[in-house]
């Protein structure tokens, strides 16, 4: 029988506050095997789904996990597994992991601290452990590159799934220090961090979506061959290294991806794709872990034999091995529905709804529930799919809010505008803004110079200065959909050009805002997912500065100001591939060559000319 999800929130509240010890959150309000201890990654999830609810109650637990853990850290700063409980519940004794350290607690504990410090800033003494041991953590995670190039290179078992077979280059490992650092650098605006976590997601975006050029790539000449036709809603890479690809769909890292806003429209499209298909072949019972299975008859399965701690459990359709983990689901549906697809996420939120329902009076929020048949298995009572339950709830019902509780919105761009501000403000002192007339800017340049950025920028300062501003986007107004756009180009080369912008109409519009010719203007709006155009109703009523950004927009007659920012595409390549606006492939490149030659004939007709850092020339 459903359950009411009422009272299934009120029961996973429930687990959450028995599992809280003097020392931290246990991994489960019982006390079956070695699930009696205080977890890094365990206390981790289960503060990012307490913060994202508002349990207030479970604050000061959460802090009790943050302190313990640390204190047990080593003496190069990795924070350990977890740590045992006597029976006056002290700490007793601490693991770093089984066989193999464990790479990816120091990550959890970082996210689940600064998390933290977001709701509580004034906590000094969080403060100052916190930076410090991210320090020593980040500091470790470039020595587990060994090659310097931002990605980390670590030995199976050292992750959550430690008895699968993922090892060399793994993604959930490079996602969680992805998440950390930008976290960690937006909170202590410390830029070396927000730096190297701009270079690991490019890195993430080349190696695992295949969103840029190969050729200085990790992979061997092999494999780079082997990948040339590789579709992410065909294939995923879970890991990789010189000697083999591990090629199954890893549903924890597709969540990360999507919540953390890496993959570009057209790979998220694909993964959301490839859910659905999942999703269909479980028979609509939720998303395995890892999948496809690895069956008895498939050269992995010996691998996955000798990978076991306790006892073998990893049987197909089993624990890592295809099992439909709650927790790994609920990430899942929370990372759907930032991304957008609400009907995916609905979708797998009935089927957790089932599982969890069905096994509720005998088998209490199962560790993770068989891929054949949806029996619940593992150990019960269990935080993370108490957790995983809690965070889906919270991210279907409260969007937005669950957006701004867990800082998904806070990402690079916050932290550039920080940094750029004092040339914004230089920038803005060369403008001659005449009173009482409404003044228009125009800000031009190649694909990922940062016109973007300077218009979020000269918006922010200006406001500051008690002007209204609205900035209008070429994108918008494109006389095709992104997509469309693109097969056009593919179909005829000479297409590229201004000839595929409503420069006439923008302009228009930019006249109508001066001249204030109505209250409401509606303009167009690209919709990158549905690839179509829409409307949007704009009120200009009050507006006093229009901003207008693109790269043909130094052609416009209506503005009074012109910036133009002086690089080349070839030297935008990297913020190109991060911002996420599509695939870097070598027809883009050709695409940008030649819009290079036209643009570049603009810069003569700038009032303020800037390089690539924003400084005035």
């Amino acid at each position: 029988m459903l359950l009411n999800t009422d009272y299934l929130y009120q029961q996973a509240h429930q687990v959450l506050l028995k599992a809280v010890t003097n020392i931290g959150i246990k991994a489960s309000s019982n006390d079956a095997d070695n699930y009696n201890r205080v977890w890094a990654r365990d206390s981790a999830v289960a503060a990012i789904a307490i913060f994202a609810n508002q349990f207030e109650d479970l604050y000061p637990a959460v802090r009790l996990s943050i302190i313990n853990l640390q204190s047990a850290s080593s003496n190069l700063g990795q924070i350990p597994s977890n740590v045992a409980l006597d029976e006056n519940q002290a700490i007793d004794s601490v693991s770093f992991g089984g066989p193999v350290g464990r790479t990816d607690t120091s990550f959890w504990w970082v996210i689940m601290t600064i998390q933290y410090l977001n709701l509580n800033p004034n906590d000094n003494e969080i403060k100052e452990i916190c930076y410090n041991q991210a320090d020593a953590i980040f500091k470790l995670a470039e020595a587990w590159e060994f090659n310097g190039k931002h990605l980390m290179y670590v030995p199976m078992s050292s992750n959550w799934a430690d008895e699968y077979v993922t090892h060399g280059y793994v993604l959930y490992d490079q996602l969680l220090r992805f998440w950390a650092l930008e976290l960690a650098s937006y909170f202590y605006k410390v830029d070396k961090w927000i730096q190297k976590a701009v270079n690991i997601k490019i890195a993430i975006k080349v190696h695992y979506l295949l969103e840029g050029d190969l050729k200085n790539s990790f992979f061997t000449e092999a494999q780079k061959n082997d990948l040339l036709d590789f579709d992410l809603s065909k294939k995923f890479i879970a890991s990789f290294s010189p000697g083999d690809r591990i090629e199954k769909y890893d549903s924890w890292s597709i969540a990360l991806l999507l919540l953390l806003k890496i993959p570009s429209a057209a790979s998220a499209n694909h993964l959301e794709k490839a859910v659905i298909n999942i999703f269909k072949e479980s028979s609509k019972k939720g998303i395995p872990a890892f999948y496809p299975l690895i069956l008895e008859s498939d050269l992995l399965y010996q691998d996955i034999l000798l990978n076991h701690h306790y006892r073998f459990k990893n049987y197909p359709g089993h624990f890592h091995n295809g099992g439909i983990w709650p927790v790994v689901n609920g990430f899942l549906i929370a990372g759907l529905s930032q991304a957008g697809y609400s009907q995916t996420a609905n979708q797998l939120m009935s089927a957790l709804i089932n599982n969890l329902s069905m096994a509720q009076k005998v088998y209490p929020f199962a560790e993770y529930f068989d891929f054949y048949k949806a029996l619940p298995n593992g150990v019960d009572q269990l935080c993370y799919s108490a957790s995983g339950f809690l965070l889906a709830f919270e991210a279907l019902k409260n969007k937005d809010e669950f957006s701004e509780r867990l800082f998904f919105n806070h990402h690079q761009e916050n932290k550039i505008l920080e940094i750029i501000h004092y040339k914004t403000q230089n920038i803005i002192n060369k403008l001659d803004f005449k009173d009482n007339k409404i003044n228009a800017i125009s800000v031009s340049g190649e694909s990922g110079c940062g016109k973007t950025t300077l218009s979020l920028s000269l918006e922010m300062e200006l406001k500051k200065l008690g002007f209204s501003v609205i900035i209008l986007h070429q994108d918008d107004y494109f006389k095709l959909p992104p997509k469309k756009n693109h097969q056009a180009r593919l179909d005829n080369f000479n297409h590229i050009g201004l000839q595929e912008v409503r420069l006439e109409l923008l302009d228009k519009h930019i006249q109508i805002i001066k001249k204030q010719e109505t209250a409401i203007l509606e303009i167009p709006q690209m919709d990158w997912l549905l690839d179509e155009e829409k409307q949007l109703s704009l009120k200009i009523n009050s507006v006093n500065v229009v901003i207008v950004e693109g790269t043909y927009t130094a052609l416009l007659q209506n503005v009074d100001h012109r910036i133009f920012i002086n690089t080349n595409y070839k030297l935008t390549k990297k913020n190109r591939i991060s911002r996420n606006k599509e695939t870097v492939t070598d027809f883009i490149e050709q695409v940008l060559a030649k819009e290079s030659e036209i643009i570049s004939r603009h810069q003569q007709f700038a009032d303020i000319v800037l390089n690539h850092e924003f400084d005035i020339i």
